[in-house]
């Protein structure tokens, strides 16, 4: 995955740096660093400058862009959903900590059977009390069993009338939808496909995206001045592209929930109006 930082450059100090720079603003020049090659460089925020640099973002096969505040590009920005599956943990601890629930539980929903998945029930299942898979894939049945050698209990069923009835938490790995379950309408999703049909009488949360923040002061930080700390913080957690190594970054690192997201930011509000109705 490619992405691409926007910087809007400014005049440096030198006559000859000064004048660099106002040929470069008089002929709104867009061009990529020649030294880091994923920094893109504008010298306005307008029209010819942005389809200027639209079209090398493409050519290039940016995927996703973080620019500098104050900068806005209609171009697929990073907005905390690939940070979801990596933050699962943490974020499942702030959801218990807010719903003062008295039983850890979660309810994963999967039916494709990867590495990946199989890293990340690994890992809930030794930050969560219960861990509970729904799935169709008789392939967990047998996980089931190997985990359980090693010391690791998960629970797999798919009985649609019963096995999310109850569910507070679930966690939805790459359902579409929940078509023929039987649901607890007042329960969170956290939903790392990021595109599941909620149905219309759904009346509890729906997370789909996280905003990070850390105490300690970060190289990247220091190398992009004017960008929003989050954006980064998750851009360096794709560029590693590995669960179990994510993880360790995120534990270096003292990661931290600011903020889930659905539409819009979820409030603490909205957590107690939900710990009302399931307490």
């Amino acid at each position: 995955m490619n992405i691409g930082y926007i910087k809007l450059d400014k005049p440096k100090e030198g006559f000859f740096n000064i004048i660099k720079y106002k040929i470069k603003y008089f002929f709104n020049i867009v061009y990529k660093d020649k030294y880091v090659k994923e920094n893109y460089h504008i010298t306005k925020i307008n029209e010819s400058s942005k389809n200027k640099l639209i079209f090398m973002l493409k050519r290039d096969r940016i995927d996703y862009i973080i620019q500098e505040k104050g900068i806005d590009i209609d171009y697929p920005t990073l907005n905390g959903s690939l940070a979801l599956k990596y933050m699962l943990p943490d974020v499942t601890k702030y959801c218990f900590k807010l719903l003062n629930l008295k039983i850890e539980e979660v309810f994963i929903c999967t039916n494709k059977f990867s590495n990946e998945n199989i890293q990340i029930i690994k890992d809930l299942s030794l930050n969560v009390k219960v861990v509970n898979i729904i799935s169709e894939n008789s392939r967990y049945l047998i996980l089931e069993k190997q985990l359980e050698n090693e010391g690791i209990y998960i629970t797999v069923n798919n009985n649609k009338r019963k096995s999310l009835k109850n569910a507070n938490i679930v966690i939805n790995l790459d359902f579409k939808d929940f078509n023929g379950y039987a649901t607890n309408r007042n329960m969170i999703v956290i939903d790392i496909a990021n595109n599941m049909k909620i149905s219309k009488s759904f009346n509890g949360i729906y997370i789909k995206g996280v905003k990070i923040g850390t105490e300690k002061v970060m190289r990247i930080f220091s190398e992009y001045e004017n960008f929003e700390k989050d954006k980064l913080i998750e851009a360096e957690m794709i560029k590693i592209n590995n669960y179990d190594l994510v993880r360790k970054y995120i534990l270096m690192n003292k990661f931290n929930i600011k903020e889930v997201i659905g539409q819009r930011v979820i409030t603490i509000e909205e957590f107690k109006r939900l710990e009302k109705m399931i307490s």
